[in-house]
């Protein structure tokens, strides 16, 4: 976001805080459901998406019902010669789109995987303006249902959580999905941490992010606290890969040694100098997710 309508925004927030704290946090979650990426547009991101845009031409499309609107589909599949009959799922990032999982598209169909990914709400082709991690893990498992079963999950940053609660299915959604592997890049545990941190970037006071967190529970049907990626991972029985930089400056590298440690299941494999976004389109990366998906369970990077 730019700096001059981020000052406007805390300058409101806090304004609002101080005068009427029930209403602004309500109006701060509208915002904070709404996908904006706070690096603002970037050439970089411009060109992912028109290469994106390029690669994704190839796939099937598909249009897939979803609550009142649609979600935004691509399958690709391997060559013939290569096809395991598995599929995988690719869940983006925030303020993202299908198109910046590319390099996993072309890492696991080379590896002979079928791979679905999708547009989550409110981001790319799909429809709606607001969403959070359990109204994408309903859209997962709508696109589940249609080009599924999937095999494996992937789930970058914001994308992990929205695999995890899709996996976990406890009320408000109404089902859970299985799958045999899943892999997490660069994903957050504890979501209240990142209540916590658009709070202070937003300018929040602590009745309105008390108000705040209050609507998140009421629509989550759980408290804040317990929205702990960790804690659904700890109890799914399934080889479960976290790959994270320990240079992260969006979800620290502590989130996902909290990831680690949740259950006997789960490998860490760090990776040096990439960053949050970097890491997306790191060969080496995408090389240990297919290996891991393939049935290794402890991938390694090469030396």
């Amino acid at each position: 976001m730019k700096r001059l309508a981020l000052t406007a925004m805390r300058t409101g927030f806090q304004l609002g805080s101080a005068v009427a704290p029930r209403t602004t946090g309500r109006i701060a979650l509208g915002l904070f459901r709404r996908p904006f990426d706070p690096m603002g547009p970037n050439p970089r991101k411009a060109q992912v998406i028109e290469t994106g845009r390029a690669r994704f031409a190839a796939a099937e499309s598909h249009r897939i019902r979803y609550g009142s609107g649609h979600v935004q589909a691509y399958r690709f599949l391997p060559d013939p010669a290569l096809d395991r009959g598995q599929t995988i799922g690719l869940v983006h990032g925030w303020a993202n789109q299908a198109y910046f999982m590319r390099a996993f598209v072309d890492g696991l169909t080379a590896a002979g995987f079928r791979v679905v990914a999708l547009d989550l709400p409110a981001h790319g082709d799909s429809t709606g303006r607001e969403t959070d991690p359990l109204d994408g893990a309903r859209a997962l498992q709508a696109v589940a249902a249609a080009l599924g079963p999937f095999d494996g999950l992937v789930g970058y940053s914001f994308g992990g959580s929205v695999t995890a609660f899709a996996l976990e299915g406890r009320r408000p959604l109404t089902a859970s999905l299985a799958v045999k592997r899943l892999a997490l890049v660069s994903a957050p545990d504890a979501i209240v941490d990142i209540t916590r941190r658009f709070g202070a970037m937003t300018g929040l006071g602590k009745a309105a992010q008390s108000a705040f967190e209050q609507v998140l529970t009421r629509r989550s049907g759980r408290s804040v606290d317990e929205l702990n990626v960790s804690r659904i991972i700890g109890k799914l029985d399934l080889p479960i890969l976290v790959v994270h930089a320990r240079d992260d400056r969006e979800i620290p590298f502590s989130d996902a040694e909290a990831l680690a440690r949740a259950s006997a299941t789960t490998r860490l494999l760090p990776v040096d100098g990439l960053g949050h976004r970097r890491i997306l389109y790191a060969p080496e990366v995408v090389s240990a997710v297919a290996a891991f998906m393939q049935g290794l369970e402890n991938p390694r990077f090469p030396q």
